[in-house]
């Protein structure tokens, strides 16, 4: 290989050599530095996206706080109807008929809700009435953030 590279006259060598190197360089951006580049911009539209995502659940958590301050408890009334057919009757009304959800029973006083997609801001505002007007206590919930603002997936247990 040697032998043949110093019989090839000057003027090929200087053409092999610069052939050579811009073939290395472009090799070289095209499986080092542009996957770089690449990965680097994902993450940023990630990050971008976890900044919307916080920003959002900060709001949420303020939007709480501010619906807990509302609240007023009032006189604890009998139940005239069991919690499973009132929690049935109140989401098939408004913007939760239209969400996707599963109702089961947990024994007598309680009420297991899952929510596929629904709005935070309506389902803050429904358990609220819950409470208000029924004494409807949330004894567990489990959120998660859908890629759709205020859209989110949801788990709770409601008991009286």
């Amino acid at each position: 290989m040697k032998n043949w590279f110093n019989q090839l006259n000057p003027r090929e060598r200087y053409t092999l050599i610069i052939g050579a190197i811009t073939l290395s360089l472009i090799l070289g951006y095209f499986m080092l530095w542009e996957p770089v580049i690449k990965a680097r911009a994902q993450l940023e539209i990630m990050v971008t996206a976890q900044h919307n995502t916080l920003r959002w659940m900060n709001t949420a958590a303020a939007e709480i706080q501010k619906l807990r301050g509302q609240s007023t408890a009032k006189p604890v009334q009998t139940h005239k109807q069991s919690l499973l057919s009132l929690i049935d009757q109140s989401t098939r009304q408004g913007v939760l008929a239209k969400a996707n959800k599963r109702i089961e029973p947990k024994g007598d006083q309680a009420v297991r809700i899952n929510f596929e997609k629904v709005s935070f801001t309506e389902l803050m505002r429904w358990l609220n009435r819950l409470h208000n007007q029924h004494q409807v206590q949330v004894s567990s919930i489990h959120i998660e953030p859908e890629a759709i603002p205020d859209q989110v997936k949801v788990r709770l247990t409601l008991n009286f």
